[in-house]
């Protein structure tokens, strides 16, 4: 009870020195207010405790410091009326979700020591991701080529992640790269914090996976047009023309939805008088994974599901009484 009644006259001595050096008020309603309030009459009723900067007007600037002002502080951004949060740590910033007595849960954390870069100790969820892509942003531009070869050397995996501080709410095998394998390909893509740790650029795989497949579909239709130009070694078949004729409106449209998880719909077209037409399923390198029946004639479809495949980059062809038709990409996720 001495207790209770001592922080009350500490209070109550507080509210009337602040009342005359207008530093510290305490109102009536339970509202606290450090700093000179430029409205007396201020009708903000959500507010509990006000701070207000030195500066005239707006009285903004307003802050709290934790030490030495210049390493930690919350406060407004600048000495301006912004209207912006800034948080400022000289050497970092770091976000827990609760304290424990041998390791504080840490979600994520800037700090000079480790990295230039921010880090997250959890998944993050987003309807969407923009990256800095303006040409204007950039200089020394020059188009990437001849990477097909290089993909071979990458090794896709899947793994789980171990000893981490906040427990995922996907804890289930993943799929994706070892950064000491991505290096050796493509060092850019891999970068190094101070303690050694290495953390792979995955969107920065994107343009390479995007560029390997033109190469890839550049070499289908090179093939196709040698097979074209070839000679034909025997008098062509009664109807050989007509044939032909008619497998030039053949078509195969993109997959839907893609990129897929579980299943897709891969739309075609195909002529009455086709014989005998399928679907195939390629990897990157090339190695066929899947053959498709397609025994429907005019618009129709068949269905690919997920079973057997690893996530990642496909191609698929339709090939036509031994002809390619067309061939297209597609991107598996799990």
């Amino acid at each position: 009870m001495k207790k209770i009644n001592y922080f009350l006259a500490v209070i109550c001595l507080l509210a009337s020195a602040s009342q005359v050096s207008a530093q510290l008020i305490i109102r009536n309603n339970g509202h606290a207010e450090i700093g000179v309030n430029p409205n007396e009459h201020d009708p903000d009723t959500v507010t509990v405790l006000k701070i207000f900067g030195n500066k005239e007007g707006h009285r903004a600037g307003g802050r709290i410091t934790f030490g030495d002002s210049t390493y930690v502080r919350i406060g407004e951004l600048g000495d301006t009326n912004s209207n912006k949060l800034s948080l400022h740590g000289k050497n970092g910033v770091y976000f827990s979700s609760e304290l424990d007595p041998n390791n504080d849960m840490i979600l994520g954390y800037y700090d000079k020591s480790v990295s230039d870069d921010f880090h997250f100790n959890c998944d993050v969820t987003s309807t969407g991701m923009f990256v800095q892509s303006d040409e204007r942003f950039k200089e020394n531009i020059e188009p990437v080529k001849g990477i097909l070869q290089s993909l071979e050397g990458l090794e896709a995996v899947t793994y789980n992640l171990k000893n981490q501080p906040i427990r995922h709410q996907n804890d289930s095998e993943r799929y994706g790269f070892i950064a000491q394998n991505v290096k050796e390909i493509f060092p850019e893509l891999v970068h190094t914090d101070n303690s050694g740790y290495m953390y792979v650029d995955y969107i920065g795989l994107i343009p390479i996976l995007v560029q390997s497949i033109n190469e890839l579909r550049a070499e289908l239709a090179e093939v196709k047009g040698e097979k074209q130009e070839t000679p034909a070694l025997t008098a062509p078949v009664a109807g050989q023309n007509e044939l032909e004729a008619s497998l030039s409106a053949a078509k195969l449209y993109q997959n839907a939805p893609n990129p897929w998880s579980s299943e897709t719909v891969i739309r075609y077209s195909l002529p009455q008088n086709v014989a005998n037409a399928t679907i195939y399923v390629y990897d990157m390198q090339g190695l066929q994974l899947k053959s498709i029946p397609a025994q429907g004639r005019g618009e129709s479809q068949v269905t690919l599901t997920a079973r057997d495949l690893k996530a990642g980059m496909y191609l698929y062809a339709l090939v036509a009484d031994g002809q390619l038709i067309d061939s297209k990409q597609m991107i598996l996720t799990k």
